[in-house]
């Protein structure tokens, strides 16, 4: 082989304790890759591992960072040990291909199972390359289905299948995980409702608040406005776990009442005025490096503020110093992009929205007061169980056992009698609220008579991240704000439908 073309990178994954225990393990990957290697006469020029402690979001930055170096650095050869080491999903499946496409010396090696792919390799290795992708591919939607079950189970007994918001902490119970307030900061997250409904208080202030009180998120810092924000927005603290678009009754201990809560909802959405700080950044809190995923500080320099992440890798220093009035343009851009050409579009879509969310809230009061029936029927049933055990016609046993199974029955309906109550007054409003937002956002975002927090307000409630990487700013949607921009731009559509 021309040494020229002998470069090569190697891939070593393992996904699971359990591969590892098989003989999967780094290094059993490590030494098979390098011995073929050293028989192929093929040079390694860079090692990459991905170790089953690794996050989603530490494998996909493994995998991109890969790429990156295999296009910039011309390196000929990708060796791993089987294609479901290095994929089991189409997107990169797809890009390791653009790679090969670009030159027909490029070749990617799956060692364990004798494939040799490259732009002109023969159809019977495509087609073996495709099984094994497939195969790998069925294995993931296995396990995501398998998953989709078990969350579906958790839902069900009111416990949130992720990572608990701040101010929770996971526990053991029964040997389940479920989620419990973090003694450490219970006490703060509480009064932070509370304290937020008092004149001139503002989820700025809440950041002094909690920087004061020692208060963490799970990455070990003090919050900042975005994630104040969003624990102000997330009804979770008042015992309702929205998940994957849906709501659902939670068993966990709530933080705050559903009557605070709504009252917070009521401030934030009306824009009161706040306290201003002294050093009011505007993107403060809002921007993540794209390399390291840390925030985005800023610092003042010659009356202009410059943003940047800490630098602490050769990846983070390619971004150069963010200035804040060009970040700001390209915000302003991306909120420009959420504008609907056409208003009467809009219009139509609105009312669309409030007509259909009419008939359900009609709909869903019905429930509510079938609800309400059952519970006062079963609060009668409880009364005259009560009176038989006085009156000596049942057993105390048989009394306490009857309390009990319509105790829980009176729970569940009052948690549905909640979130029925919430998807009415909530969940539909919010969507028009949304709507309305994304026609109206760049000019409210570039306005000079909004505050920095209430701008900040606009930028988290219609994005989920805001991302700095290769010197320019990248977004991802809300889970509402993407299915309101997809409803308004397949307008045509849904009008025809």
């Amino acid at each position: 082989m021309d040494n020229s073309k002998a470069s090569t990178v190697i891939l070593a994954r393992v996904s699971s304790k359990s591969q590892e225990d098989e003989g999967y393990s780094l290094d059993s990957q490590l030494k098979l890759l390098q011995g073929y290697c050293q028989t192929n006469s093929l040079k390694v020029v860079k090692v990459y591992n991905i170790a089953e402690t690794a996050s989603k979001e530490q494998s996909r930055k493994v995998f991109s960072d890969l790429l990156a170096y295999i296009e910039k650095n011309n390196v000929y050869n990708l060796a791993v040990e089987k294609t479901d080491r290095l994929t089991r999903n189409l997107r990169d499946a797809v890009a390791i291909d653009d790679w090969l496409q670009g030159d027909k010396d490029r070749m990617l090696h799956a060692v364990k199972e004798n494939i040799k792919l490259h732009r002109e390799s023969r159809s019977d290795v495509k087609f073996m390359w495709n099984i094994h992708l497939a195969v790998a591919k069925k294995y993931t939607d296995n396990l995501r289905e398998e998953a989709m079950k078990g969350w579906t189970e958790k839902l069900a007994q009111g416990w949130m299948p992720s990572r608990p918001p701040m101010g929770y902490m996971t526990a053991i119970q029964n040997g389940k995980r479920i989620h419990v307030p973090d003694p450490r900061f219970k006490k703060y997250i509480a009064e932070a409702f509370e304290l937020y409904l008092r004149p001139g208080e503002s989820v700025e202030s809440l950041v002094a608040y909690f920087a004061q009180a020692g208060v963490l998120t799970e990455r070990g810092s003090p919050p900042q406005g975005t994630s104040v924000h969003r624990m102000l927005r997330n009804p979770y603290y008042m015992g309702i776990i929205q998940f994957d678009g849906e709501t659902y009754p939670g068993a966990h201990e709530p933080l705050t009442t559903k009557q605070v809560f709504k009252r917070v909802q009521q401030k934030l959405s009306a824009g009161l005025p706040v306290k201003r700080l002294k050093h009011d950044i505007l993107l403060k809190g809002i921007i993540t490096c794209g390399y390291c995923a840390r925030l985005v500080t800023w610092e003042k320099q010659k009356g202009i503020y410059y943003g940047a992440c800490q630098r602490s890798t050769d990846d983070c220093k390619l971004n150069k110093y963010l200035r804040e009035d060009l970040a700001i343009d390209m915000l302003a851009t991306k909120l420009g992009e959420l504008v609907h050409p056409k208003q009467a579009y809009i219009d139509w879509l609105i009312r669309h929205l409030e007509t259909r969310f009419a008939d359900a809230a009609s709909m869903a009061e019905e429930h509510k007061q079938s609800i309400k029936t059952r519970i006062t029927r079963l609060q009668k049933m409880d009364e005259m169980l009560y009176d038989d055990k006085l009156a000596g016609e049942i057993t105390k046993e048989r009394y306490e056992t009857k309390h009990a199974d319509i105790a829980k029955q009176l729970e569940d309906l009052k948690d549905e009698l909640l979130v029925a109550d919430t998807e009415i007054e909530d969940q539909n409003q919010k969507s028009i609220d949304i709507l309305r937002l994304m026609q109206s956002a760049k000019g409210e975002f570039l306005s000079q008579n909004l505050t920095n927090d209430q701008k900040r307000a606009i930028l988290t409630e219609l994005f989920s991240d805001i991302i700095l990487k290769d010197n320019t700013l990248s977004v991802n949607l809300t889970f509402l704000a993407q299915n309101m921009a997809e409803k308004a731009f397949n307008f045509n559509e849904n009008k025809e439908d």
